[in-house]
This record gives structure tokens, C-alpha cells and sequence, in this order.
């Protein structure tokens, strides 16, 4: 018996395990740079995706040097979204009244560099389910987005640096 509760436990942590494995870093497709500000030597720009079911965003790193004394990170892209109705008591089943909307999403963040060394790390607004209704009790869902046209522009007293991302699928 206590055998039988430690396999279900051992189960339990793995499949725990395979749901919390998140998206992975994409690296830029392209990268412009002028004037003193560049990519750290050993360091590269990537963009995170996170989807879950209410929200998806997009978070961009990075280090940045030869920035001067400040920096300004801004990242956007267009959306393409999905939406469903899903029954929360329903295990397995898909959305229905699938909705397709396009929307853009953008976030920027300003950072204090130090002997013009600065971490970039930031994050656009949520992709949300605004405005979606489904008749009750089913419960609004976001089931696919694709992000395009992402891009990562940083700027300080010494330069540009522009980085475009390939599209996105979380």
C-alpha cells in the first residue's frame, strides 16, 4: 500500500515537472548597431515567450555595454490571438466559438548602467482576454497566440542597437 503511494507521488512531482518546463529563448534574426553601444562580448539579446491560459507576453535579455550612463530598452510586436469558450468542468475538452483577433503589444524600461555595462530585461504588456464573453459557465480562454514583426530597440547617449526577432509561437 505504501509502495503504491509513493509511485503515485513520484508520478505526480513528473508530470508537475513536464508542465512547468517553459518556453524557450529565440535569439534575434538580425542585429544593427551603431555608435559606442553594443552586445556585451559572451553575452546575446533573446526573447522569452509565456502563454498561459488568461494571458501571453514576451520578455527580452540581454547585456548591454558602452551605454553611457542610462539606457532604454523597448520591445514590441504585432498578435495574432485565439480565443475559445472552454466549460471549466470539462477535463480534456477544446474550446469552441474560437474568436481570432490581432492586436500590438509593447513594454519599455529604462536602466542605470554601471561603467556603461547595463542588463537588459524587459517585459511587454499582457496579451489578455479584454472584452471576451462566453455564456455561462464556460470561461474564456486565450488558445493560440504568434507573435510577429518583434522588436527589441535599445538606446542610450552613445548608440542604437536594433534587434528583430523571427515570429513567435508560445
Amino acid at each position: 500500500m505504501l509502495r503504491k503511494f509513493g509511485i503515485i507521488a513520484v508520478l505526480s512531482l513528473f508530470v508537475t515537472a513536464i508542465a512547468a518546463i517553459p518556453a524557450l529563448a529565440v535569439a534575434p534574426s538580425s542585429v544593427t548597431q551603431t555608435g559606442g553601444l553594443h552586445v556585451c562580448e559572451g553575452s546575446a539579446l533573446a526573447v522569452t515567450p509565456t502563454k498561459t491560459d488568461t494571458t501571453a507576453f514576451l520578455t527580452a535579455t540581454g547585456e548591454v555595454c558602452g551605454a553611457g550612463t542610462t539606457a532604454t530598452a523597448t520591445l514590441s510586436a504585432n498578435a495574432t490571438v485565439v480565443t475559445g469558450c472552454v466549460n471549466p468542468g470539462s477535463k480534456n475538452q477544446q474550446p469552441k466559438g474560437l474568436e481570432r483577433t490581432t492586436t500590438t503589444t509593447a513594454g519599455t524600461q529604462t536602466f542605470n548602467t554601471r561603467s556603461g555595462r547595463g542588463t537588459v530585461n524587459v517585459r511587454t504588456t499582457g496579451i489578455t482576454l479584454p472584452g471576451r464573453t462566453c455564456p455561462p459557465p464556460d470561461e474564456p480562454v486565450v488558445v493560440s497566440v504568434t507573435f510577429t514583426d518583434v522588436t527589441l530597440t535599445i538606446t542610450s547617449q552613445t548608440g542604437t542597437i536594433t534587434a528583430t526577432f523571427p515570429d513567435i509561437d508560445p
